[in-house]
């Protein structure tokens, strides 16, 4: 069996693009099976970044290490 995990997130923010390695961010993704593209991760992820950032990030990319058992 094999999944995939994220261990980085690029977003963009009021800063410009930057790349994050915030464990609340990561284990964001990694609840979701890494879909970003689910209607929940949206609403999840929409509510976390107002929560802790006080505005919603965008999510330019995502790194993934594979993992194999």
């Amino acid at each position: 069996m094999s999944g995939k995990h994220a261990i980085y997130v690029i977003v963009k923010s009021k800063d410009g693009q930057i790349e994050s390695k915030d464990p609340g961010l990561l284990n964001l993704i990694n609840r979701h099976h890494c879909d970003t593209t689910l209607t929940v991760f949206h609403k999840d992820w929409n509510a976390f970044c107002l929560h802790h950032f006080g505005y919603v990030l965008e999510i330019v990319d995502v790194g993934y290490q594979w993992s194999y058992e």
